[in-house]
């Protein structure tokens, strides 16, 4: 089995579906630590002024290491609204924008405010758009204390625990993953290397790692097929 995991990014990029799509159990990762400017909470998405970020606003506790799930979306009261109305502006031109903001505005509007609870309630719904059946786990429903070893121990930890034998990483493991000891741990480590395609966009020349919904709004039913996966 084929066992892959990210932490429950926002709006996240191409490539985190992609390499879902690959796996044959996803696991939310919502027990590492929140990282303050991180993928966890902001993407980039494309406007009339170039790439820009769009950000989740979160509540800060002052507390360094505080893991994902603990993470309240807040600071300011209309942080929702924001957020709609950015993707309203850079995207209502794109032609398969009102195919698609209907249920992710929904998502935004009446979500959870905690921060992992959101981005994985969208990346759930976007995942189903784009066809992708993967099963998914939350690290917290798991048995692994991510305050424990290195990073390469905790997914070792992870995969044995859920019965994989074959870990898929994103091609920025190979910076610090320990390769000899998944080895040692009779766990097969294999990289995603995701291609990213070009395709159709607003707003001048192609720019690549936009979020997902950059691909949705301007490809529509297309998406699967660019994304790499399907027809």
């Amino acid at each position: 089995m084929i066992v892959a995991m990210h932490q429950p990014n926002f709006f996240p990029w191409l490539g985190y579906f992609y390499k879902m799509a690959r796996a044959d159990l996803f696991v939310y990762a919502d027990t590492l630590a929140f990282s303050k400017g991180s993928y966890t909470q902001r993407v980039k998405i494309k406007t009339h002024n170039g790439p820009k970020w769009l950000t989740m606003s979160v509540v800060h506790t002052g507390r360094v290491g505080d893991p994902i799930i603990q993470v309240q979306c807040g600071g300011a009261a209309d942080w929702r609204e924001r957020l709609i109305k950015a993707l309203r502006g850079h995207y209502a031109g794109c032609p398969h924008y009102k195919t698609y903001i209907g249920p992710i505005a929904e998502i935004i509007c009446t979500g959870d405010d905690r921060l992992a609870e959101m981005n994985i309630r969208l990346i759930k719904h976007i995942a189903g758009e784009l066809g992708i059946r993967t099963p998914t786990i939350r690290s917290s429903a798991l048995h692994q204390d991510h305050l424990v070893g290195r990073a390469t121990d905790w997914i070792i930890g992870v995969s044995r625990e859920v019965g994989a034998d074959t870990y898929l990483s994103g091609s920025g493991g190979a910076n610090y993953q320990d390769e000899a000891a998944f080895e040692a741990a009779g766990l097969q480590l294999t990289y995603a290397n995701y291609p990213h395609p070009v395709y159709p966009q607003a707003f001048g020349d192609f720019v690549a790692g936009l979020s997902i919904v950059d691909l949705l709004f301007n490809c529509g039913p297309d998406s699967r097929r660019v994304l790499g996966i399907g027809d």
